[in-house]
């Protein structure tokens, strides 16, 4: 599965903004811990720069950490998910302006639990499930049933909040199932995602 499809006037912006042979990386900044699907991507567009240094991942806690950094010149780019429902106040900022947009494909995604935990489709409707609320719809496509849900920042901090024993089933991503030694007990499929590259606008 090709994870990445950058059209070639996107590409050429994309090589512009990380140029070969720069003694300087270029720091980008998206949405962390460690496991997010945005980190998957991030990693994704470093190696199709050949994986060289050029591209330093910067993770923040937040989207709006990311562009307050970005305004702020604490990193040089930023990349948010289309689906995340708050990005129309990033295309707002005046200090701030898309420079690519791409499609990029998210890593697995499903139900998760520790391994110890003895899981059954019935406890859908009985325990909370936490989630980053980009991919809640996947509950009523995949289970027809309201489900009640807690928040969390991101899907790897929903796998961490499990992993910690602070809610039994999360939605998240295969690469955060791995980071924090979960299992999967119901698979969706990966997510094909649109996503823009913010950079800081430059006066003309």
């Amino acid at each position: 599965m090709e994870i990445l499809q950058i059209s070639e006037s996107e590409r050429r912006v994309f090589d512009a903004l990380i140029p070969a042979g720069s003694a300087k990386s270029v720091k980008l900044g998206t949405l962390g811990p460690k496991g997010t699907s945005s980190e998957y991507i991030a990693q994704s567009m470093a190696r199709s720069i050949g994986g060289r240094d050029a591209l330093r991942i910067v993770l923040e806690s937040t989207y709006e950490q990311c562009m307050t950094a970005l305004a702020d010149g604490q990193v040089d780019l930023a990349l948010v998910a289309h689906a995340y429902p708050k990005i129309n106040a990033f295309y707002m900022n005046p200090l701030l302006e898309p420079a690519i947009v791409f499609r990029g494909n998210t890593p697995e995604y499903g139900l998760a639990t520790r391994p110890d935990f003895e899981f059954s489709e019935d406890l859908l409707f009985s325990e909370t499930v936490v989630s980053h609320p980009a991919p809640v719809p996947l509950l009523e496509y995949h289970f027809g049933r309201p489900v009640r849900l807690a928040t969390a920042n991101s899907t790897s901090q929903a796998a961490r909040d499990v992993a910690d024993g602070r809610y039994d089933i999360a939605i998240t991503n295969a690469q955060a199932v791995r980071e924090h030694n979960l299992k999967f007990v119901h698979r969706f499929s990966h997510i094909p995602m649109t996503w823009t590259v913010f950079s800081r606008k430059v006066n003309k």
